[in-house]
């Protein structure tokens, strides 16, 4: 163990690793994969509960990575809804995703990598670089929590896929995620006046058809408040 330690040593890969361990905005960055690997845990349990395919999530966090997008679009799958107005349903969702790409514009770059930070853009990335004062801090910090979220949302993912073969979701309580990302998503807006109407006319809409309407389509009648917002905006620009 000794003599693998000091090989290391000569190769100065514990050196490497120590340094960019004691950088803040390293460390920030990990700390940000690693909890949305344990969100993707249950994400990836969920998707398996509701009969779809293991490799379902794992995918979709590569190519997609947008959580709360996902998260709708396997909850309405599995709950009966149509693929296809899951996809709407998921897509609108990831519209907050325009403005977030105005707002970091300053960090893409060029090139190649500008195509890489543009595909990391998510929550956390972007709120991770603009909490940062200096744009050169802001650019890595935004290109860090980009990249350790890639890894560890479909990496949560597949483990969460493989345990929920395996565990009962009910009694660990994983059954009750889904819901509880979704509330927090709509709580911050109520704080709004503009979307404090629409989002409680969805609450509403979607509560009231859960009586009649078939099932996993109540929350995509949800989506007719949507009007609203635009209306809303449009009267306040």
């Amino acid at each position: 163990m000794r003599s693998d330690r000091r090989t290391l040593d000569r190769l100065g890969v514990v050196n490497v690793a120590g340094s960019a361990l004691r950088d803040p905005l390293v460390r920030g960055g990990l700390s940000m994969g690693l909890a949305v690997a344990l969100i993707g845990i249950a994400y990836g349990a969920l998707t398996v509960d509701g009969g779809l395919p293991v490799w379902l999530a794992p995918l979709l966090g590569v190519v997609v990575l947008a959580g709360a997008s996902e998260m709708l679009f396997v909850g309405l799958a599995a709950g009966g809804t149509s693929p296809w107005l899951a996809m709407v349903a998921a897509l609108l969702v990831n519209t907050r995703h325009l403005p977030y790409g105005m707002a970091v514009r300053r960090f893409l770059g060029d090139g190649w990598k500008r195509l890489v930070r543009t595909h990391v853009m998510n929550d956390e990335s972007v709120a991770y670089g603009l909490a940062q004062r200096d744009p050169d801090h802001a650019r890595r910090a935004y290109t860090i929590a980009g990249l350790s979220v890639l890894v560890g949302w479909p990496l949560g993912a597949l483990a969460g896929g493989l345990l929920g073969q395996v565990i009962d979701q009910e009694a660990w309580g994983l059954d009750a995620v889904f819901p509880a990302v979704i509330l927090a998503l709509l709580l911050p807006a109520l704080h709004e006046s503009r979307l404090r109407l629409p989002v409680l006319v969805a609450a509403v809409v979607s509560v009231t058809a859960v009586a009649w309407a078939p099932a996993g389509l109540a929350p995509v009648l949800g989506l007719l408040a949507l009007p609203l917002v635009l209306l809303r905006r449009w009267r306040h620009a």
